[in-house]
């Protein structure tokens, strides 16, 4: 190889102009098929050797080096070798193709130390100490100096200055700089906390009522994120705001394909009363209600049978119209196709105010579509609330003028 490139080098010092670009043009291609060959070659050893003997490793860090994009970042290395073991000697293209070189170099070896720094975190956070020591910020910081080292490198390779020099004099440039930059800055660092954090992303639904932001994210840039709100207006926040101040991000709701609903209905207390054994059994050829009042008759039977319920009902357990309707409203939300039976579903009485009893229904609709939703949520309060009458309850409102206009009647 090396007698190979003496000649070609002696050929290239004799030739004419046209003549050495071709025979260099005749490297190139010889160099990038050999470089192509080499990494699909590194590649193949790879994927079906070196990673399968990892998938049958029980330890779970070698994992994490794949996960990572570890081994690709290292065969990405390859072509980059050849490259600069079969060019370095052509003093032709030394002044572009080195440095070209000797920058991606830079870049790669960053990607594998960020990768393994991440393989570390994530080792870490399969402890349980990581949950009351988390380091997570430490190595994102570590992350954040390898790139400044990175790009201070290859501005030093591109100006053939020493990467110290380069930082000295930034360094007497910082106040100018962080003066005339400073949204900029503050834009920059709050984007790679945002991105590092994955905090808000393009398509996430997010709420910010100081910055009277209510809709999806439309576009995420150095300075600023954009809004499109549901009336279709537009709001711009600064990045640093979405790092400083607190915004609600709706990307966990949209994730489970499911949306919460959290409504309750006002009981009038002055219509909560004690079953008779009549009503109960009426309520027993409610479908639904069957099965419940068999179960809880038991129950209340083994409950009362020591207990001296001759005297007065009072000493026994009984059943009221009010636990009734509680135990139907629950039932029909766990037979309902449209709610998502996987996530908390729970109808419970609240404290009582002037407004009433509040029982509050709380469960998720198989859907994130807000016109589908809405259907969902109406459908359900308009059944339930003519419901409540045949267990003899009201709705507890204010009175209105109709309502005074009937007592003077």
């Amino acid at each position: 190889m090396n007698e190979f490139y003496n000649v070609v080098i002696e050929y290239l010092n004799v030739s004419g102009y046209y003549q050495r670009i071709f025979v260099v043009g005749i490297i190139m291609v010889l160099t990038l098929i050999i470089a192509i060959v080499m990494h699909y070659i590194t590649n193949y050893i790879i994927k079906n050797h070196l990673i399968k003997l990892i998938e049958k490793s029980e330890t779970k860090w070698d994992d994490f080096l794949i996960e990572n994009n570890v081994f690709k970042y290292l065969n990405a290395l390859v072509p980059l070798i050849v490259f600069q073991v079969m060019i370095r000697k052509l003093d032709f293209f030394i002044s572009f193709f080195e440095k070209t070189i000797d920058i991606g170099m830079v870049i790669i070896f960053t990607l594998i130390a960020n990768g393994i720094l991440s393989v570390f975190s994530d080792i870490y956070s399969t402890y349980s100490i990581s949950k009351r020591r988390p380091i997570k910020s430490y190595f994102q910081v570590m992350s954040l100096f390898l790139v400044i080292v990175a790009v201070t490198i290859s501005v030093g390779i591109i100006m053939d200055k020493s990467p110290l020099k380069i930082l000295s004099g930034i360094g007497a440039m910082t106040a100018v700089i962080m003066l005339i930059f400073k949204d900029a800055i503050l834009g920059f660092v709050a984007s790679i906390q945002l991105a590092a954090n994955n905090m808000v992303g393009i398509g996430d639904w997010i709420e910010m009522p100081n910055q009277l932001a209510d809709g999806d994210v439309i576009e995420i840039n150095l300075t600023n994120v954009k809004v499109q709100n549901f009336d279709k207006t537009i709001t711009t926040i600064p990045s640093y705001a979405l790092v400083s101040n607190s915004f609600r991000n709706w990307k966990g709701m949209q994730s489970t394909g499911s949306r919460r609903i959290k409504r309750s209905i006002f009981l009038d207390s002055n219509s909560v009363k004690f079953l008779s054994l009549e009503e109960i059994k009426e309520y027993k050829k409610i479908d639904i209600l069957k099965g419940y009042i068999e179960k809880k008759e038991k129950e209340v039977e083994e409950s009362n049978k020591d207990k001296n319920i001759g005297v007065t009902p009072i000493n026994g357990r009984r059943f009221t119209n009010i636990g009734m309707f509680r135990a139907y409203v629950e039932l029909y939300l766990k037979n309902s196709p449209y709610i998502n039976q996987n996530l908390t579903l729970l109808v419970r009485q609240q404290e009582p105010t002037f407004q009433g009893i509040p029982l509050e229904i709380y469960c998720f609709a198989k859907t994130i579509v807000w016109q589908e939703y809405e259907g969902i949520q109406s459908d359900l309060f308009e059944h339930l609330i003519p419901t409540i009458h045949e267990f003899d309850l009201a709705v507890f409102q204010n009175p209105t003028g109709n309502d005074f206009k009937m007592l003077r009647k």
